[in-house]
């Protein structure tokens, strides 16, 4: 953002110069033709002024050209001065230009992450208007957006991997070691394991009313809550427990290909990040 600033004060200072170079030529040109009844020095009786006074009439009319808002006191009177007036007001407008674009990529470059978002939102409802989804699902699909990204939207993944392998590990591990050390079989693990583990994480949102694990299903994942509360359900539609933050379940997949007993529901929005079986396998294929 400072650079753009920079841009954009030079940009300033190059117009601030050319007007006065263009000052300068607006009243040398006269001068140099012995100051001609119809020129603008004349008609405004400045041939013996103080030269300040010259000089602000000067500035004032190379100005008023170059930011195309007139011709000053009077409209040019001789064809050199008609010349010298759109030379003014071509060289304003280019620098005009280019000040409006370093504003604009200012203003845009304020929350880039926001402005994101509004597109992905734009292209998701186009999306979902090409589709001719119905209204209900529409909405969900909107509430998810909102809950997910929090109205500004970040390329987590493609961030991540510019960064060091080292400098992303830690990034990961301090958002998510917490969640994996509250499983017992994590806590007392290899460091290193464990840190590769977090790696593998994969962040999910879930809406009210999801169901995040079947029952009578074979696990592929096991979960960690970051945010939010889940709802143990038998097969009878009894609550049998809820889980919240830095709570843990269907870790059993880990370690079996047993089909889950029961189903797993979000009572809230959820904010999960999930461990795969075969990124697990991956990992402890590392560590015999």
């Amino acid at each position: 953002m400072a650079s753009v600033f920079m841009r954009i004060f030079n940009l300033i200072c190059m117009m601030l110069l050319i007007g006065h170079w263009s000052g300068c030529l607006q009243f040398l040109v006269p001068m140099l033709q012995g100051f001609p009844p119809n020129s603008w020095v004349a008609i405004n009786e400045l041939q013996g002024a103080f030269w300040l006074e010259q000089y602000s009439w000067a500035l004032f009319k190379a100005m008023s050209h170059m930011l195309c808002i007139g011709y000053g006191k009077f409209p040019p009177q001789s064809l050199t001065d008609m010349w010298l007036t759109m030379l003014s007001m071509i060289s304003g407008a280019t620098c005009y230009a280019l000040f409006l674009g370093h504003a604009t990529n200012l203003i845009q470059s304020l929350d880039s992450s926001r402005r994101q978002y509004r597109e992905k939102v734009k292209q998701v409802e186009e999306y979902m208007a090409y589709r001719k989804l119905p209204r209900e699902m529409r909405q969900r699909i909107t509430e998810y957006f909102e809950h997910r990204y929090q109205g500004k939207f970040f390329d987590e993944e493609c961030i991540l991997g510019e960064l060091s392998e080292k400098l992303r590990e830690d990034v990961i591990n301090y958002n998510c070691r917490s969640l994996v050390a509250s499983v017992p079989f994590f806590a007392n693990a290899d460091s290193n394991f464990v840190s590769d583990v977090v790696t593998k994480l994969k962040y999910e949102v879930f809406q009210p009313g999801d169901i995040i694990i079947k029952e009578g299903t074979i696990g592929s994942k096991m979960y960690f809550i970051q945010e939010g509360i889940v709802d143990i359900v038998m097969s009878n539609g009894e609550v049998a427990t809820s889980l919240s933050d830095g709570s843990y379940f269907g870790e059993i997949c880990l370690l079996t290909n047993a089909r889950r007993v029961a189903s797993v529901r979000a009572e809230t929005y959820c904010n999960l990040f999930s461990l795969s079986v075969d990124h697990f396998n991956a990992v402890l294929e590392q560590y015999p």
